[in-house]
C-alpha cells in the first residue's frame, strides 16, 4: 500500500479483542497504529499532539463516552483537523449516519459488512481518494 509506512491510524473501541485484531491487521499492512479502549484516553493523546491520518471509532461504548461524544469533543476542540474520521460500528440507522456527518465524520462503516482483513484495504482506498481530492 502506498504511503502505508507513514500513515498513522488511531483505533477507538471498547472491545479489546477487536482492538488487538484491527491493530494486527493494520500493522501487517505497514501502518503505525495507536489503540484506545476509551474515548477519554484517545482525547488525551489527541490533546497531547498525536495527529493520526485516520481515526476509526466505535459509536457504542458502554460505561464511558460514546463515539458521538468523542467526535463532538474532537470537533469543538479543533483536534485532528486533517484526520479522516471513520465510524466503525454496528449502528446503521439513517439518523445515526446523519448525526455522524454533522459531527464531522467522513464515513460510516458497518462492522457486520466487513471481514476484518478487508478493513485496512478499504481504509487505504478511502484515504487515497481523500488525498487525491483538492482541498477547498
Amino acid at each position: 500500500m502506498p504511503d502505508a509506512q507513514t500513515t498513522k491510524v488511531l483505533i477507538l473501541d471498547d472491545e479489546h479483542f477487536l482492538l488487538d485484531m484491527y491493530r494486527l491487521i493494520f500493522e501487517k499492512n505497514g501502518y503505525e497504529v495507536a489503540t484506545f479502549d476509551s474515548a477519554d484516553n484517545a482525547l488525551v493523546a489527541l490533546r497531547g499532539g498525536y495527529d493520526p491520518d485516520v481515526i476509526l471509532f466505535d459509536i457504542t461504548m458502554p460505561g464511558g463516552m460514546s463515539g458521538y461524544e468523542f467526535l463532538e469533543h474532537v470537533q469543538k476542540e479543533g483536534l485532528a483537523k486533517r484526520s479522516m474520521k471513520i465510524a466503525l460500528t454496528n449502528e446503521g440507522q439513517d439518523a445515526e449516519k446523519a448525526r455522524l456527518t454533522e459531527l464531522g465524520a467522513d464515513a460510516h462503516l458497518l462492522k457486520a459488512n466487513f471481514v476484518p482483513s478487508q478493513l485496512a484495504t478499504t481504509v487505504s482506498t478511502m484515504l487515497k481518494a481523500k488525498r487525491s481530492t483538492p482541498q477547498a
